[in-house]
């Protein structure tokens, strides 16, 4: 692989999400395995992508507060951006870390609940956010496919080290992905990397997005349209769609499974049980939470994963050790 391509070109701007948005609990998510294409610290956020054939880094800075944010972003670039790259680039970041999404329904109607009333006194202001392409995405869900984080996270440092290329930007470096066009390694190559049954979905999903899948109008359509383009996808079952619409497509609802990891911690946070049926969590969530089952599942989820980085839990560490 080549040396770090510098980043040495900068435009920068002022973004005003719509309120309330919370920077570090968007920025942040504990629950995720680390990856090196991004970086954070409180009030600043570093992460790299790929955009009209271009390898950008972005930095990101906390200037406001929940309900009057502010976010001072920097764009890094090899080249100079051309001024009308500028419009339709801001477009898309917007998307991708969701600036625009009303959050101020469920926060209103949910704050004072006695389960998810004290996540949102913390987080409120956390959204879903697709920080990543859809093809990215799909490719990090691949290297999480029934394996231990430590294993997907050597797998996608296997696949960043042969398909894509580092950037140095702003004292950092990091990895970017690789587009479905520039994903040139045989089956056999992949092998080679130790990703193992994961090689068919890599390439065929690759197939796919060679094939013209337009994420943007994607965006745009209704949820029977995304759910039946996203589940012709091969390798998306009815845990990866779930994810899929709530993290890339930012729909509020339609909590469908519970995967057993999952179910064992939910299980414990809400019913102090080793593990529950996963019909009674989905009840739980549809029930007291209806149009936003999926959200306050995610809240109270990546609210656990924020207490435990500050003050370790021991048996949701124990959890994650297995």
């Amino acid at each position: 692989m080549a040396g770090p391509l510098a980043l040495a070109h900068t435009r920068s701007f002022v973004v005003e999400p719509r309120a309330p948005y919370h920077f570090d609990a968007n920025l942040h998510k504990p629950s995720h395995f680390p990856s090196s294409d991004n970086a954070w610290e409180p009030g600043r956020a570093w992460i790299t992508m790929r955009w009209g054939g271009r390898r950008l880094g972005l930095r990101l800075e906390d200037r406001g507060t929940v309900d009057a944010p502010r976010v001072r972003l920097t764009v890094f670039s090899s080249s100079p951006l051309p001024g009308r790259a500028l419009p339709p680039l801001r477009a898309e970041i917007a998307w991708r870390f969701n600036f625009d999404q009303d959050l101020a329904p469920f926060t209103e109607a949910f704050a004072e609940d006695e389960v998810l009333g004290p996540a949102i006194a913390r987080r409120r202001g956390m959204k879903p956010i697709a920080a990543n392409s859809l093809y990215e995405t799909l490719m990090v869900y691949v290297v999480l496919q029934n394996t231990v984080i430590r294993r997907s996270i050597a797998m996608l440092e296997a696949l960043f080290d042969r398909l894509g290329r580092d950037v140095r930007f702003d004292g950092r470096t990091l990895s970017t992905f690789w587009t479905p066009e520039e994903m040139d390694a045989s089956e056999e190559e992949l092998r080679g990397l130790k990703v193992g049954y994961r090689t068919r979905t890599i390439a065929r999903l690759t197939e796919a997005f060679r094939g013209g899948i337009d994420e943007v109008a994607l965006r745009t359509r209704s949820r029977e349209d995304q759910e039946r383009a996203l589940s012709a996808l091969y390798g998306v079952g009815p845990a990866s769609l779930s994810y899929l619409l709530f993290e890339d497509f930012y729909r509020p609802d339609g909590l469908r499974v519970v995967p057993p990891w999952e179910r064992k911690i939910m299980s414990r946070l809400l019913f102090r049980r080793k593990l529950v049926p996963e019909a009674r969590i989905l009840r739980f969530f549809r029930t007291r939470y209806p149009g936003y089952d999926k959200l306050a599942f995610d809240y109270l989820w990546e609210d656990l994963f924020w207490r435990h980085e500050r003050e370790p839990i021991d048996w949701l560490a124990a959890e994650i050790r297995r």
